[in-house]
């Protein structure tokens, strides 16, 4: 697992795909004033990192004393968010787990709210990115000028991203890139933590 401080109340972590294809994924923590926010959360698999992952994501919970919301960015990304939103609903904190509504009977964990039924803490937008995985939504963090993609948008590395082919959920991309995102936090490959905008605007180009 590999966990980086991107700003302070902005973290992503790392760890290996669940389906073992040899690549990573990733998870993003941000804290709003409403809520700690989990966008994709994936808990490490091996025991010893798991425990360690829980352990410090417990302390930042219950120091911040704050709602805990799971966002799951497309049907494929239901990932840990049962297993971490139940963590903390047993304890006695809200918690609650956030999608699309187009996959609330598809998902591989139980949406207890669509982002048609609830309002996101202040900063915290969910876009629609269509033509994708159903359910596909991008999320812009205003606080720390952030957008975070599932798999519409991938880390090309040397700051670059890649935009997948289908032309329909490009416009989408291109509103995101109006929000003039300085970092980019994608699920799969390297973030770009600046020159976020310029990245999506030459991948929008290619």
């Amino acid at each position: 697992m590999k966990v980086s401080k991107i700003r302070d109340g902005l973290w992503r972590w790392e760890v290996p795909h669940p389906a073992g294809r040899g690549r990573a994924v990733a998870s993003v923590y941000a804290e709003f004033d409403e809520a700690v926010v989990l966008i994709d959360p994936l808990v490490p698999a091996d025991p010893a990192e798991q425990e360690r992952f829980l352990r410090a994501l417990d302390r930042d919970v219950w120091r911040l004393a704050r709602p805990v919301l799971v966002l799951v960015g497309s049907v494929d990304h239901g990932r840990s968010a049962d297993a971490v939103a139940e963590r903390y609903r047993a304890a006695g904190r809200e918690s609650r787990v956030v999608g699309d509504a187009a996959i609330r009977d598809r998902v591989s964990c139980v949406l207890h709210a669509t982002f048609e039924e609830i309002t996101l803490p202040a900063g915290l937008h969910a876009l629609p990115i269509p033509g994708m995985s159903p359910g596909e939504r991008a999320f812009v963090l205003d606080p720390w000028r952030t957008a975070v993609f599932a798999d519409a948008v991938i880390g090309a590395g040397e700051g670059r991203v890649r935009v997948l082919h289908e032309r329909v959920f490009r416009p989408a991309i291109r509103g995101i890139a109006l929000a003039r995102p300085e970092i980019l936090l994608t699920s799969h490959g390297e973030p770009v933590l600046s020159g976020g905008t310029a990245a999506l605007e030459q991948a929008l180009g290619e």
